[in-house]
């Protein structure tokens, strides 16, 4: 089964990446974006391979379409 997952890459200070997938509590980095991706990929197939795709994927809904938007706060 295919998932579409949000993701969030964050720049770090010492000029690697990290993404991370809030709704499996999932984190990799990588030395460049691409790499934290596909680190976070295996990240979460680990993660399926131990707990099962059910509990993994228990807050998620395959045939949810995702909406992801920027909010922009200025203080």
């Amino acid at each position: 089964m295919k998932y579409r997952l949000p993701v969030v890459i964050t720049p770090l200070g010492d000029g690697e990446y990290m993404a991370e997938c809030e709704p499996v509590r999932a984190v990799a980095t990588g030395e460049t974006l691409e790499e934290a991706v596909s680190n976070l990929r295996e990240a979460i197939e680990e993660l399926v391979r131990q707990f099962g795709e059910e509990k993994v994927f228990e807050d998620i809904k395959p045939e949810t379409e995702l909406q992801v938007r920027i909010l922009e706060v200025a203080v």
